[in-house]
């Protein structure tokens, strides 16, 4: 049985154990804003724009990674509860492979229709080829970039944030220094950016790999077969996050042909900036729901609903002080995040962003709870409850506002449609948590 069962875990214990696991998810919200970072100083607010312009793609092949990694762990981690570890290794190794399979599935297909992809997304011709050049660098890349987010929520389910904290790190600062090489001194503007993140991101999976073969606790790589009820159930749990990042995705498109529409394409780069400041913060929500996940999903394949009730106890706490401290920190202090994210001297893209910052903060107080409760049912194998509200919060909800609002306030209403969206969902994501204490607890 796996020492997530076994010790009485205090709230210390379970702090030590989620910190990781939000500085993980901090870590990988910072590749893209690295990017964004030294092409917006050292090239251009058009660069910028650009490769925001397709990131939405990354959140599709992300949705994969995250849909298969956090769909199977919960299940494998019930798994371990029962005590069954064998017959969790095959269901972890078979999970990987069927990940990396329907990546190269993808890579494939996107090669075929870039140019429709870049189209579709929203590029102005002026920002076609630089968005088109970073587009096919992340087509490439795709099998890697799943692999290395799959192996990173395994390595925290097998016990060893602390490792996974360490890959993710290794990759951040490797993503920094190979962008300053590339953007900085080999002057090879988005072409360069993109493929120093490819290399980080390529030596950080390299260190995941070894973990499972050297160092893991309970999971290793086995022989294993064709198992389609696993694999049908990993991706129906694990769809609401598939469905969270390809909604992201999607709005991500309608945001940016909105704005377009007001601000032109100083309001696409003042998005971007929003975007990736947005990725960041709600890292934070993210790593205390996948932290929380092995223990939750271990102590309810154990039954062990006296553990489970005060890891939700936990769980909340943190959930409620981060939400008010990162909303604190986005309203006074985001215009000061934001000015050192694009520099002082393009004034409109500034204030622009800085205007919109102000409103868009007010997400931050609904959405910690959002993203915890979704990831609560996930955990526990019921993703039809997760998948519900991934898709009132993060696509019909905010569809439904940014059809609306602009239309009554302007560029106001762009900037407030993922807020009213969020404060929406806190009702439904309430009386879900009621319904799962009453069943479970």
């Amino acid at each position: 049985m796996s020492d997530l069962t076994q010790a009485n875990i205090s709230f210390a214990r379970f702090i030590k154990f989620i910190i990781p696991s939000i500085l993980s998810m901090v870590f990988i919200s910072f590749y893209s804003a690295v990017d964004g970072f030294f092409l917006a100083n050292y090239v251009s607010s058009n660069a910028l724009a650009a490769i925001n312009i397709v990131l939405p793609y990354l959140n599709f092949v992300w949705g994969l990674a995250v849909m298969l990694a956090t769909g199977s762990s919960a299940l494998v981690g019930i798994k371990i509860g029962e005590g069954d570890v064998s017959e969790a290794s095959r269901n972890f190794t078979l999970a990987l492979l069927f990940t990396i399979g329907a990546s190269c599935v993808i890579l494939v297909l996107s090669l075929l229709n870039l140019d429709n992809i870049v189209h579709y997304m929203g590029a102005t011709s002026i920002l076609f080829a630089d968005a088109k050049l970073y587009l096919i660098m992340l087509v490439l890349s795709a099998p890697v970039l799943t692999a290395k987010l799959f192996l990173e929520y395994y390595i925290r389910l097998d016990g060893s944030p602390m490792f996974s904290l360490f890959t993710s790190f290794i990759g951040l600062v490797l993503n920094i220094v190979f962008n300053y090489y590339t953007v900085v001194v080999l002057n090879m503007g988005v072409f360069g950016s993109a493929l120093a993140t490819v290399v980080a991101v390529v030596i950080s999976l390299i260190f995941c790999v070894l973990y499972f073969t050297h160092y893991s606790k309970t999971l290793k790589f086995a022989k294993t077969s064709w198992q389609g009820g696993f694999i049908k159930h990993s991706i129906t749990n694990g769809s609401s996050e598939m469905l969270t990042e390809i909604s992201s995705g999607i709005v991500a498109i309608i945001f940016n042909l909105t704005v377009v529409a007001y601000a032109g394409e100083n309001g696409l780069a003042a998005i971007a900036i929003i975007i990736n400041i947005f990725y960041f913060l709600i890292s934070i929500y993210l790593g205390i729901a996948t932290g929380a996940q092995p223990l939750i999903s271990c102590n309810y394949g154990a039954h062990n609903t006296k553990m489970l009730s005060k890891i939700l106890k936990y769980s909340k706490l943190c959930i409620i002080v981060s939400s008010v401290l990162v909303f604190a920190v986005a309203l006074y202090n985001g215009a000061s995040i934001i000015k050192w994210y694009v520099g002082g001297d393009n004034v409109a893209v500034l204030r622009i962003a800085t205007d919109g910052f102000r409103l868009f903060s007010l997400c931050f107080l609904f959405l910690g709870v959002n993203i915890f409760i979704s990831g609560l049912y996930t955990s526990i194998g019921n993703g039809l409850v997760s998948a519900i509200i991934s898709a009132a919060r993060s696509l019909v909800f905010v569809c439904i506002a940014l059809f609306i609002l602009p239309k009554l306030m302007g560029l106001k209403g762009i900037w407030l449609a993922i807020p009213v969206a969020e404060a929406c969902t806190l009702i439904m994501s309430i009386g879900f948590y009621k319904m799962f204490v009453k069943n479970h607890l």
